[in-house]
């Protein structure tokens, strides 16, 4: 159920059908059975998902369980567990006083201060102190959120104020000095020291010259997020060259962890084609490290979105043997070693220019010794056989048509990178084998 709504990223209220309050039940239910594997659950989502506010969820869960100590650790252990970046202590302590307000419990407090102590310095003060929730909200909700009136998250406490609820213990003379300067910046507007919201202090749009100064500052990530800016300030030659270089550094991409459709993405942004290329390449570079899925499988790529063909696509090179094949049911040639983003150009011939058309009894006729059917902005997968399991990708999220799930089929809304390794996490769960 967990990995089904790994495309919402940290955005657990939107999951359909009160899927968070179910979350947390089987959170304490599990607690309950076996504190071990529970502990081990929650410190794998937390690390090798993009799920991080469920993962603290699942941590006040379990507080909230206060299961025996046991092989998997205290409570006090699984809460510093899953805290690993200078953002979660404020985040867990937000949600639990909006969930059970006060008091804290014992584990709560020394589990967060645990993880204070190994996360907060100076840098992650200068950067990360701003009361912001830094929560990572996919796309395809941010227009449902904005209906909904914004994001249903507590605001998360500020550094000083984390410190003073949970008393952490300093490990040197110079993080005591970094805890007395966040207790004294708690006054409200104190002023934030990211590039991004140096930039956003500005008043302005940037200029090339704003932009010559913080891109050698950037991580590889926001350099990504900002090649149509860049292009729009027009930043000089050498820069763009800088930028260019780094983007086709195999080692730097690798060690981002970035995969095909955050390529992808940036590729749409930018009107020219100075980019694409080094995008191209880029966008195969992490793609070993996607999960294999073993077996025969057919894709069914919907035509909706390309998008939705790069994530096909994608799927299809970590298939031990895939057969793709558009809504119409024409068969796609899947070409080993080749960059998503190029295997996408290829589509309009297999039919998928037309958005409205699908033949979902040419798509059944396709299917045939195949282990499983992955669809993808295909909806009509009730046509296909029962005898194999069936995950079916929706790019959008539509409350008042959510589809519950069915044994061996589950439906996933919206498409991301995170979510191209689940098929084969979710089949070994059946089978009883974990990832942690």
């Amino acid at each position: 159920m967990t990995l089904a709504r790994v495309g919402y990223g940290d955005v657990m209220s939107a999951w359909p059908r009160g899927g968070a309050e179910r979350f947390t039940g089987l959170v304490r239910e599990a607690a309950r059975a076996d504190p071990a594997w529970t502990a081990a659950f929650l410190g794998w989502l937390r690390a090798a998902t993009p799920m991080r506010y469920p993962a603290l969820a699942g941590a006040a869960a379990y507080v909230r369980e206060r299961p025996p100590q046991g092989p998997g650790g205290t409570p006090r252990q699984v809460v510093a567990s899953v805290l690993r970046h200078p953002h979660d202590p404020g985040l867990l302590l937000g949600h639990w006083l909006r969930t059970h307000g006060r008091p804290l419990p014992k584990p709560l407090k020394r589990g967060i201060a645990d993880a204070v102590a190994r996360l907060y310095d100076e840098r992650a003060l200068a950067l990360y102190d701003t009361g912001g929730r830094h929560l990572s909200v996919p796309s395809f909700l941010r227009s449902t959120l904005t209906v909904r009136g914004g994001l249903p998250a507590a605001r998360p406490p500020r550094f000083g104020d984390v410190i003073s609820l949970v008393h952490p213990r300093p490990r040197d003379a110079a993080q005591a000095e970094v805890f007395r300067l966040a207790l004294r910046r708690r006054a409200p507007g104190s002023p934030a020291r990211s590039w991004r919201q140096e930039a956003g202090a500005l008043g302005r749009r940037l200029r090339r010259d704003d932009w010559e100064r913080l891109v050698p500052r950037m991580a590889l990530p926001d350099l990504l997020d900002g090649l149509r800016r860049f292009d729009a300030a027009g930043i000089p030659f050498d820069t763009a060259m800088e930028i260019a270089e780094r983007l086709a550094d195999p080692a730097e991409v690798r060690a981002s962890g970035l995969l095909p459709l955050r390529f992808a993405a940036a590729r749409d942004r930018v009107a020219g084609r100075r980019w694409g290329p080094v995008l191209e390449e880029a966008a195969a570079v992490n793609l070993p490290a996607v999960p294999a899925i073993p077996g025969r499988t057919l894709i069914v790529a919907g035509n909706d979105t390309a998008a939705g063909a790069v994530f096909a696509l994608a799927l299809a090179l970590r298939c031990s043997s895939a057969d793709v094949v558009s809504g119409l049911g024409e068969p796609l040639p899947v070409v080993p070693g080749e960059s998503p983003l190029h295997g996408r150009l290829r589509w309009p011939a297999a039919g998928l220019g037309t958005l409205t058309r699908s033949d979902p009894a040419a798509v059944a006729r396709a299917l045939g010794g195949h282990d499983r059917v992955v669809a993808v902005e295909f909806h009509r997968t009730d046509e296909l056989g029962a005898d194999v399991p069936v995950y079916a990708w929706l790019s959008d999220h539509r409350p008042d048509h959510e589809q519950p799930d069915e044994p061996g089929r589950i439906v996933f809304h919206g498409l991301s990178d995170a979510a191209l390794g689940v098929v084969p996490l979710i089949e070994e769960a059946r089978r009883g084998r974990w990832p942690f």
